[in-house]
């Protein structure tokens, strides 16, 4: 089965009959799934939100799927792919996701999408293999901070992981029967990723970004930010500190959308992939 999936994102279908899974052995044992889309054309890899997988770009994925070949990963403990050795910084994340496409055969160059803690995940992800990146999209992207950030988010994980190591899920808190899974071991390698993922971004994720200034990244970039919900349907340019990350950088405020704008305004994601390959040009090496 696993050689199989990754025949299979090597060999680009010239029809997809749907979404796939494709479960690729990394070198350490490990399994990383991607879950693909689509036919041949430019690849756009996709990395979500903390405490989501790869099912989460379903509605754009299926909004490229004529035009262009898609793959969304389930990160190291998330979805149908394996647990990874800790930490899970941003790095790590990006390290397992180059060499899963890599083994893979997905064709590059690649146009990165990254929401929220991916677009951290995907930021270090150019930074490490610049020459395999054709664009970049970040979609209401976490900024780096510093210790102690996202306290509610870790306070919620690491009850989860302490109420599924112990057994014991108090009548009085209701809110932890979330955390359970079909298999506790499973739940809790899911919850001890989650943990060290958003304990990483006050740290190492952050930390390692540094370096990553106004004009270091060379590849087109559009940055989308929920602009409400609004009635006006169409995007408007502004002014953010990230898109002066690329010497071809663009924000653009999405009418219409929250935070969760793969679900409020998938097409405004879709264009921004199209308007980005549309810039990096010709030598994107189209397959």
């Amino acid at each position: 089965m696993k050689l199989l999936a990754a025949a299979l994102l090597a060999a680009a279908a010239p029809v997809s009959a749907g979404p796939f899974d494709a479960p690729v052995p990394l070198a350490d044992g490990r399994v990383l799934n991607l879950w693909c889309e689509g036919r041949r054309g430019p690849v756009v890899v996709f990395d979500s939100g903390w405490a989501a997988d790869s099912r989460a770009w379903r509605r754009v994925m299926a909004g490229l799927s004529d035009s262009h070949r898609t793959c969304a990963q389930d990160r190291a403990g998330q979805g149908k792919s394996s647990p990874g050795p800790l930490p899970r910084d941003g790095e790590a994340v990006a390290r397992d996701l180059h060499e899963a496409l890599t083994r893979g055969s997905v064709p590059k160059p690649w146009v990165l999408v990254g929401h929220s803690l991916g677009g951290l995940n995907m930021r270090h992800f150019v930074r490490l293999f610049p020459a395999d990146v054709a664009g970049l999209v970040l979609v209401d992207p976490t900024s780096p901070t510093g210790p102690g950030a996202f306290g509610a988010q870790v306070a919620r994980a690491s009850s989860c992981v302490e109420a599924i190591s112990s057994g014991v899920f108090p009548p009085d808190r209701p809110e932890l029967a979330r955390c359970k899974g079909d298999d506790p071991g499973k739940a809790l390698a899911r919850w001890e990723a989650r943990l060290s993922e958003i304990e990483s971004v006050g740290r190492a994720t952050s930390d390692g970004l540094q370096a990553q200034g106004p004009g270091s990244l060379t590849v087109p970039l559009i940055v989308l930010r929920p602009g409400g919900q609004g009635k006006l349907p169409d995007a408007q340019t502004f002014a953010d500190p990230l898109a002066g990350l690329s010497t071809s950088g663009e924000a653009r405020l999405i009418e219409g959308s929250g935070h969760m704008m793969m679900f409020d305004r998938p097409d405004a994601i879709v264009q921004a992939v199209h308007d980005v390959l549309k810039a990096a040009g010709p030598d994107r090496k189209d397959r």
